[in-house]
């Protein structure tokens, strides 16, 4: 199967959003993820959404998480629920957050699938530490896991392959490292089981450590033979 590729895009204004979506649709782009923390005019998502030809992702991370910024929290959930009620397919929201399971009930209501997300910056856990948290992920509303931990070793990466090789026939499952270490488990994720992973638009446009561009993520799977 092909693997499927997200490209995060921000900016302060909308409208600038627009041509950097149109660039990310022509690099071959499956999904776009729209970090929503880095723009001033929420306002003009609808006009995003309407210019998207491939799915969309509201992302408004919290800022202890690689946030932008430091938000209310009401208003920052409010916000995904505007990004919901605009159109957008998918809305991220991490598993943390005080009354997730009735955030993805509402989402759901809306027609959109919650991504359910849990980050940890520092490590990536054992394999069944892992397992039990994309258990929860669902248990929480999750129509899509996403599970990302940092790469410290190079044998970080099996970690994320083996949950993702034996998860992914039975949950929608994004799971990889982040971090110099962490490249392989990004490139591979999908090839194992993996819903979908994150490329940046272009070389210096990355949203997380050890993101590659979309061009050269393209580039890779083409010599794997999995990329037509």
């Amino acid at each position: 199967m092909k693997p499927k590729v997200c490209v995060p895009v921000r900016a302060k204004r909308s409208l600038d959003l627009i041509p950097m979506i149109r660039e990310a649709e022509e690099s071959g782009a499956d999904l776009i993820e729209v970090r929503l923390d880095y723009l001033d005019d929420i306002e003009g998502i609808e006009r995003v959404v309407e210019e998207a030809s491939i799915p969309l992702i509201a992302t408004n991370r919290l800022h202890t998480q690689g946030g932008f910024k430091p938000q209310d929290e009401e208003e920052r959930v409010k916000t995904l629920i505007k990004a919901a009620e605009a159109g957008f397919d998918y809305v991220d929201i991490e598993f943390c957050v005080d009354g997730i399971e009735g955030i993805t009930s509402k989402l759901k209501s809306l027609g959109v699938k919650p991504i359910v997300s849990f980050h940890d910056f520092n490590k990536t856990p054992s394999l069944g530490e892992m397992e039990s948290l994309v258990r929860s992920e669902v248990s929480a509303g999750a129509e899509v896991c996403k599970l990302v931990t940092t790469a410290r070793t190079f044998s970080d990466n099996l970690s994320c392959l083996l949950l993702v090789s034996k998860l992914g026939c039975e949950v929608n499952l994004v799971c990889f490292a982040m971090g110099r270490y962490g490249v392989i488990s990004r490139v591979l994720s999908p090839i194992f089981g993996g819903y979908f992973t994150y490329a940046s638009l272009r070389e210096g446009l990355e949203t997380a450590p050890g993101q590659i561009a979309i061009s050269t993520l393209k580039e890779i799977y083409r010599r794997l033979g999995v990329e037509d």
